[in-house]
């Protein structure tokens, strides 16, 4: 048997040396190709010859040389100028406070961070600000973003996957619809604040995970303060069908942060939902500010996870430090001087108090709630109604169709008269 098996092994030797010695003869023999010569002038014919198409219409630059564009930018300056099309509900851009604590700033750290986070792009601001985020909302840890949009786009991409579901209101923010999109999750959307809707369609997917004798992995992806229409979430109700049906809840508070709540936790501390029963908060820091970037706050475990799969976080330049710094300052701000949200609660619920006279106009509605000072109005000739406004020195953004005001903590109640007035006599002009 052992001879047998030494033979075998000697034939193998053999035929393995045959065949390197075959295949290296013919790797050394190969032909070569060689390049032909070029030719220069066949070359120099082609350049000659070749005729881009011009990147824009001559046409269409001709008919426009003379036409006069006509924009109209607000000037704060005056006090009959209001710019509701403007994020800034708490006037941080305007409070010397903050802007001296910015030069500072930037006197000792300059403008830019020169990386990424992972990157030679941390500094110890960005570490100052993510634990103040984490001790202000009682959570174990924060990962900052330096974008708002990508702060939603990325932390919800960092966790749904291709074979999650994911329950949504129809009305989800733009940012969210992209993470899903690049998560290639299967998303189910519910009528907007509709608990009844939503937990029909979570019953559905209890008997399918019956049928199947397997559990799906389930995300609710809610905002505090919905974009589009300005109404909070029914949070409560969604907590009990979070418990109930065995769900991840992930909550944007884009909107809500440094808003609602005694001192601008969001919309937990309104409605005084326990945020540890929240798997993930999420928000922009683009809101009540007066700086950029965004933040996820919840258990190490869930925020360790984006500082590897964020892609926002891992590819992007980390938040400029000075803006850093100006958020760590205003969330002492929060803690010094809480009435500053009952005082912008105030403005929010007395405007709408006067917006209620134009509902007894044909076709404009209200979508908004009292308490947000983000109000959203669905008026008909929504074109011819914003450039009345405009003429008139009240400045709105036009989101769709709707009419879109975002005040300011420091309007008074005569302001606020104003800018109803100015709408009414729109609506009423085009009527």
């Amino acid at each position: 048997m052992l001879t047998k098996f030494t033979q075998g092994a000697t034939l193998y030797t053999v035929l393995a040396t045959v065949f390197i010695v075959v295949v290296s003869y013919f790797w050394v023999n190969r032909k070569k190709k060689v390049a032909k010569p070029l030719d220069i002038h066949l070359l120099n014919k082609r350049i000659l010859e070749y005729k881009p198409e011009p990147m824009i219409d001559h046409n269409l630059v001709e008919a426009l040389r003379n036409k006069v564009i006509d924009t109209h930018i607000p000037d704060e300056s005056n006090p009959n100028c209001f710019n509701l099309a403007k994020v800034n509900y708490l006037d941080f851009l305007n409070n010397d406070y903050i802007k001296k604590k910015a030069e500072e700033c930037i006197r000792t750290y300059g403008v830019g961070s020169c990386g990424p986070r992972g990157f030679y792009g941390t500094i110890d601001v960005h570490l100052d600000l993510e634990s103040k985020i984490a001790d202000f909302m009682g959570m174990e840890e924060t990962v900052l973003y330096s974008y708002g949009f990508s702060t939603i786009s990325s932390a919800v991409g960092a966790y749904c996957k291709k074979s999650d579901i994911v329950f949504c209101d129809e009305h989800i923010s733009f940012a969210s619809q992209q993470g899903l999109l690049a998560a290639k999750s299967t998303i189910v959307y519910f009528k907007h604040n509709d608990m009844a809707d939503l937990e029909e369609k979570l019953k559905e997917y209890e008997v399918k995970e019956k049928k199947r004798n397997k559990l799906y992995r389930k995300f609710l992806i809610v905002e505090g303060i919905n974009g589009k229409t300005g109404k909070l979430c029914p949070l409560p109700e969604l907590m009990l069908l979070r418990k109930k049906y065995f769900l991840r809840i992930f909550l944007d508070e884009s909107l809500s942060f440094g808003v609602l709540g005694k001192f601008g936790r969001g919309i937990t501390e309104h409605f005084n939902i326990d945020r540890n029963d929240v798997d993930m908060i999420m928000g922009s820091l683009e809101g009540s500010f007066s700086s950029i970037g965004g933040f996820c706050v919840g258990a190490s475990v869930v925020i360790e996870h984006q500082r590897l799969s964020g892609l926002g976080y891992c590819f992007s330049a980390s938040l400029p430090p000075f803006l850093s710094y100006i958020t760590t300052c205003a969330i002492e701000l929060f803690e010094k001087e809480p009435e500053m949200f009952e005082k912008l609660s105030k403005v929010s619920i007395s405007m709408h108090e006067k917006l209620k006279k134009l509902q007894e106009k044909p076709n404009v509605q209200i979508l908004s709630d009292d308490i947000s000072p983000k109000k959203i109005l669905k008026i008909n000739n929504i074109d011819a109604v914003h450039k009345f406004c405009v003429e008139k020195d009240v400045y709105m953004a036009k989101e769709d169709d709707t009419l879109v005001m975002n005040l300011n903590i420091n309007y008074a109640d005569d302001q606020l008269d104003k800018i109803v007035n100015v709408l009414m006599e729109a609506c009423e002009s085009l009527n």
